[in-house]
């Protein structure tokens, strides 16, 4: 079974069958108009991460050990899809990297799975067609499109007669939370695009608060699943927390644990709690101890600690790492470089939309502020393949400030000591070096300009404190 990303949907499909020993799977194929050098295969429990060489010729051929059978995330450059591996057996593609998605063929041990998911992800593609028309429409037709998507895609899957009447039932179970995020997603995309929320019921979301917490399978197998268990945190919070206001979050998720049996799913669940480690928690050191309680894998326990360290380091006051990074104008520009300003600082990369977005709003900051103690720096965290693309847009776009360029990404020292996973992002220093906050405003933002213009107003001596990585 296979199921594929596209640009807006994130449908994916994981995983089964735990407990197997590790065996060997062969993942070997062919790519036509390639123009990458290797193949990335890992799963959704980030506990498996193998690069597969490709030839001259686009060929590649590689065995792996893998101790589950189920989906494995399958990428070349930015494209990814999820391929089906059992362990002992060969999977064999054929692609065209031109047209990721809708040319490649299996052949190999797993030809039935692998096969039907590309008939489903061409189907899903053709029925969705795009995402605004289909979305951002009236609440009635939009429940008759995903109605009308899972029909169809039911009908599709009881038409396959090579398919095993086990895969059939994991399979339609997937379906129905494919349903069900799609359903889930419908305020996310409306109020989006339409700039205003649309008039829901009160009670629209209890499909998804009431959805079984303790279904295993499809937590291994379904990416749409984990994500509606992620939904579940937090809306089930939201209610709970408003209608209780003697408990705290903590308390709540305490509370949810106990009624599930699936590991996988209770750390799933607890994890939703490292967001608390944030800068404006006046009881972080309280909260780490309670959460590193609740969580029982090393991977978390590590992400938590991280987190708690970067939020107590990162507090207003602290002394920012300095960075050094390739200016687009020549030469290089650190931030010690940019002492006695404000600095407002854009994490962004070229292959981001919502970093894009932000940039007019970005541009006329820098217009309406030019002059002032303010310095606006765009730190572009684009790939060295993609660093062309970066010389490109800088003058397409042509936002104004200093425009950098951090070659190592979010593995760069400044990047880590602000923990930026995820982007756009948005910081801002103060004259002495020290960090004003880890999160301002985007550039779209109604406050912003009441937000600089307050540190603008502040007049602090201009001493540098900058810390080196």
């Amino acid at each position: 079974m296979k199921f594929h990303l596209s640009l807006t949907i994130f449908l994916i499909l994981l995983f089964s069958c735990s407990g197997i020993e590790k065996s060997n799977i062969t993942f070997a194929g062919k790519i036509k108009n390639n123009t990458e050098s290797i193949v990335k295969v890992s799963n959704y429990k980030s506990s498996l991460s193998e690069e597969i060489q490709i030839d001259s010729s686009g060929n590649f051929n590689g065995s792996f050990l893998i101790d589950e059978e189920g989906y494995y995330y399958f990428q070349i450059g930015r494209s990814y899809t999820t391929v089906f591996f059992s362990p002992n057996n060969k999977v064999f593609v054929d692609i065209d990297a031109d047209s990721f998605f809708q040319k490649i063929s299996y052949s190999g041990t797993l030809q039935k799975e692998n096969n039907y998911n590309v008939s489903k992800s061409k189907l899903r593609s053709k029925l969705v067609g795009d995402a605004k028309e289909y979305f951002v429409v009236p609440l009635d037709e939009f429940l008759s499109k995903i109605e009308n998507t899972k029909r169809q895609l039911l009908q599709l899957l009881d038409s396959n007669t090579q398919l095993s009447e086990k895969t059939k039932k994991i399979e339609k179970r997937i379906i129905h939370y494919e349903y069900l995020q799609a359903y889930n997603n419908y305020q996310k995309f409306y109020s989006y695009h339409k700039k205003v929320n649309a008039d829901l019921h009160p009670d629209y979301y209890e499909p998804v608060i009431n959805m079984d917490l303790n279904d295993d399978e499809m937590f291994r197998y379904s990416r749409a699943y984990r994500n509606l268990v992620v939904e579940n945190f937090r809306l089930s919070s939201k209610k709970a927390l408003a209608e209780n206001q003697q408990i705290d979050i903590i308390d709540f998720v305490e509370g949810q644990i106990k009624k599930m049996n699936s590991q996988d799913i209770k750390e799933q669940f607890t994890s939703m709690l490292i967001r608390q480690m944030k800068q404006s928690n006046s009881n972080i050191d309280r909260d780490y101890i309670r959460i590193d309680s609740l969580l029982t894998t090393e991977r978390m326990k590590d992400k938590l600690l991280l987190r708690y360290k970067s939020a107590k380091e990162n507090t207003s006051g602290a002394v920012a790492v300095d960075f050094n990074y390739e200016n687009f104008e020549g030469g290089r520009t650190s931030l010690k470089d940019l002492s006695g300003k404000i600095v407002y600082i854009d994490v962004w990369a070229t292959w981001c939309g919502p970093c894009i977005k932000e940039m007019p709003a970005l541009k006329e900051l820098v217009d309406y502020y030019e002059g002032k103690d303010i310095e606006f720096v765009s730190v572009s965290i684009d790939s060295e393949k993609d660093y062309q693309k970066w010389r490109k847009m800088v003058p397409e776009k042509n936002v104004g400030g200093i425009q950098l360029y951090d070659p190592e990404g979010l593995n760069s020292s400044f990047m880590k000591s602000f923990s930026v996973s995820l982007i756009p992002r948005f910081m801002m220093v103060d004259r002495e070096g020290k960090i004003i906050t880890a999160h301002a405003p985007r550039p779209s933002s109604e406050n912003i300009k009441a937000f600089i213009d307050s540190h603008l107003n502040d007049n602090k001596p201009k001493v540098v404190k900058f810390k080196t990585s």
